[in-house]
């Protein structure tokens, strides 16, 4: 009898624990992908002048009612570039790649995505739902009368580009910064860093899911990136341990246009490979702009430097 009652307690001990724990499992895959898709908006003081050009504040709204603050800094009256920050980051990270651009002969846009910087929002999506934003930019500046608009993004404001395309193909050229193939690699492989099995990350990816509110199949640049065919620079570290070269290359690949070209950074890793690289990165971008029959053709007619 004593023998029975010790089984019945250890076996309700064994069936609270696993309750428990699989309780505290499910609170912490919660709070997880809260953490992953919170916002990270910042105050900082606009600037009225930049490089000695003028910078405008401007906002532009998005088909689902979120206003896009940036900076416009203008230089061009027809050719314009829109700068986009990896994932938590704003418009003042671009500030070097903007200075470059603009000794290019580009008027610059900065916007802050949503839930990043001076503009709110609820959640980050990994680029999914800033799509939205960057397509009010491109139908601000394509009201402000400016013909010729490409873009380059760093990470999430790299898929952000190509998911932009999903609805959209309006950009002159596109240049992307360490680019994810899919969100379920991109989970894969920063998981991968630390010794917990895949498994236990599945309930993340659930509620990441119900976050977004959408699949995490939809998330995947690999295969929208078959709809970009304007001219596109992939750029990436060759020691990646967040998006391994296997998969940039499969990008590339994917890529729907025939004007493409890829590029590593040795000893790159997933940083700002502008920082990283100075000199290399802007002889890079800068091949690729002098090989765009188009971009050459406006920059003599206009006289850019």
């Amino acid at each position: 009898m004593l023998k029975n009652k010790s089984i019945r307690k250890l076996l309700k001990r064994t069936v609270y624990f696993f309750i428990a724990g699989g309780a505290c499992w499910i609170i912490v895959a919660y709070l997880s992908a809260s953490y992953l898709t919170s916002t990270n908006q910042v105050f900082f003081d606009d600037i009225s002048t930049f490089n000695g050009y003028n910078v405008q504040n401007l906002s532009f709204k998005t088909d689902d009612n979120i206003d896009v603050s940036s900076w416009y800094i203008q230089n061009s009256d027809s050719v314009a570039i829109i700068l986009l920050s990896g994932i938590k980051g704003n418009r003042t990270h671009q500030l070097k790649r903007a200075s470059f651009y603009l000794k290019k002969g580009f008027s610059i846009l900065l916007p802050d995505l949503r839930g990043t910087g001076k503009t709110k929002g609820d959640i980050i999506s990994f680029g999914w739902h800033e799509r939205k934003d960057l397509q009010a930019c491109i139908k601000g500046l394509k009201e402000m009368n400016i013909k010729h608009i490409s873009a380059n993004g760093q990470s999430l404001g790299a898929a952000t580009i190509v998911y932009s395309f999903k609805e959209m193909n309006d950009l002159d050229f596109v240049i992307l910064e360490s680019c994810y193939d899919n969100i379920s690699n991109a989970f894969k492989n920063r998981v991968d860093k630390y010794p917990i099995p895949m498994f236990l990350f599945e309930p993340v990816k659930f509620f990441t899911e119900r976050i977004i509110q959408e699949p995490q199949i939809s998330l995947s640049p690999e295969q929208l990136i078959k709809k970009v065919t304007c001219p596109t620079l992939i750029i990436a570290g060759d020691k990646e341990d967040q998006i391994p070269i296997h998969e940039t290359i499969k990008l590339y690949n994917n890529c729907g246009t025939s004007n493409k070209n890829l590029h590593f950074f040795k000893g790159g890793k997933h940083e700002d490979l502008y920082e990283r690289f100075p000199d290399e990165y802007e002889k890079v971008i800068s091949d690729f702009l002098h090989n765009q029959t188009e971009f050459n053709q406006l920059k003599q007619s206009q006289s850019f430097d």
